[in-house]
């Protein structure tokens, strides 16, 4: 089973795309998401809401995603209170986005963080995530996975992994 090694951290990276990601708005003309080529009415017809501020996301799960950060796993929480949080960049948890629900985004750096456990291994995990992936990459999105056990055993070489990432050798405030 993958996720038993100690450093560096394992992930997953997915190709980042840059912005503009979406055209116009309300009062900006005409709505279109460019990568996923879809405009306001197909979005709204797979039951997406959209605005010009938010990615579009399906609203039932907004209860879901709030019962999810009230309840965090442990690997989440841990990334969260000791590494995100504080960061210099704005890290939402448990955000929907389409039809999913992510474990950390942040709308400035357009990232996704996810934190993968044994579920995450199954063939029917795999083929979900690649497709999950794919979907949000559409958005402009950079997609990074670290397993639970990575977290957990090796918190300083994920949390320099995401400063890597996110072009800054230490955001403001992370302690690792």
């Amino acid at each position: 089973m993958m996720g038993h090694h100690k450093s560096p951290p394992s992930f997953k990276s997915g190709k980042h795309v840059s912005p503009p990601f979406f055209q116009g708005g309300s009062k900006g003309g005409s709505f279109k998401c460019k990568q996923l080529n879809m405009d306001r009415e197909d979005l709204k017809k797979r039951g997406l809401i959209t605005g010009n501020f938010h990615l579009p996301y399906n609203p039932a799960l907004v209860e879901r995603a709030k019962l999810l950060r009230k309840n965090m796993t442990k690997p989440e929480k841990k990334l969260w209170l000791d590494c995100l949080r504080h960061s210099k960049y704005k890290f939402l948890r448990q955000r929907p986005i389409d039809h999913f629900i992510v474990d950390f985004y942040s709308p400035e750096l357009k990232l996704v963080i996810e934190i993968d456990g044994e579920s995450h291994f199954t063939e029917d995990g795999k083929g979900y995530d690649a497709e999950r992936t794919s979907i949000l990459e559409g958005y402009g999105l950079k997609i990074i996975r670290f397993l639970n056990t990575d977290v957990m055993e090796n918190l300083a070489g994920v949390c320099s992994e995401i400063h890597r990432i996110c072009g800054s050798p230490r955001p403001g405030g992370i302690s690792t």
